[in-house]
């Protein structure tokens, strides 16, 4: 009877010395057996970006019509005026959109690894080499800290209309105010800055997403990024 309760309490100790060896095991197996961050969730930043970049596109053209008129009703330029303010208050969304995509991919574990990344998924030549010679992240970067800087540049259709009235007179059988307008492309604008840096941070994500560049969306892309390129006209 003593003999069975020694070799009970034997077996006791034997089975928690094995338990407590093991649980450092355990819990390194169980470490790396956690799956790995899941990829960050961009469309609805994607969205926010593409919808802005339309109703910039729609403003531009709206304000390059009107530039190309002999004569202007002073009122004509009142609904592109409401545009430019609309604009001009939703960047700040924008580049708060751009910095939540930051946020995110540090999240999951993919910035560091980012350009790299965006290369190997993209199917396009010219993208790619676009990408082997720019830095996605370098555009997010500048977006999330500089895009509201530039909101001149949103604002500069419209400025350069009210600039280019040269001469105003009142018809004599109307109230309305006429005026003759002359109208000159604003000066173009290159690199990373303003527009051209919203068309690249949003083909970064086509390609992070799984899509693919239209070719509405890269005519308007090389417009804001290379107006040389002859490709705005296509855009609007």
């Amino acid at each position: 009877m003593i003999k069975a309760r020694r070799s009970y309490s034997k077996l006791i100790a034997a089975v928690a010395i094995l338990a407590v060896t093991q649980i450092p095991a355990v819990r390194i197996f169980a470490a790396k057996a956690q799956p790995p961050a899941a990829e960050a969730d961009l469309r609805n930043e994607h969205r926010l970006i593409t919808k802005y970049l339309e109703d910039l596109s729609a403003y531009d053209k709206e304000a390059a019509e009107l530039g190309k008129r002999q004569r202007l009703v002073a009122a004509d330029i009142e609904p592109v005026e409401r545009k430019s303010h609309d604009l001009t208050a939703r960047l700040s969304g924008v580049q708060d959109a751009i910095r939540e995509i930051v946020k995110k991919l540090k999240a999951s574990n993919e910035w560091d690894d980012l350009d790299q990344n965006l290369v190997s998924r993209i199917t396009s030549a010219r993208d790619k080499s676009f990408f082997q010679q720019n830095s996605f992240k370098k555009f997010l970067e500048d977006g999330s800290r500089d895009l509201v800087s530039h909101d001149t540049e949103i604002s500069a259709p419209l400025e350069n209309l009210r600039r280019k009235l040269t001469s105003q007179t009142r018809s004599p059988y109307r109230e309305a105010q006429i005026v003759n307008a002359a109208y000159v492309t604003p000066a173009p604008f290159f690199g990373a800055f303003g527009k051209c840096l919203m068309a690249n941070i949003q083909l970064g994500l086509t390609w992070r997403l799984g899509g693919q560049e239209s070719q509405k969306n890269q005519n308007q892309r090389l417009c804001y990024c290379d107006p040389g390129a002859n490709t705005c006209a296509a855009a609007t």
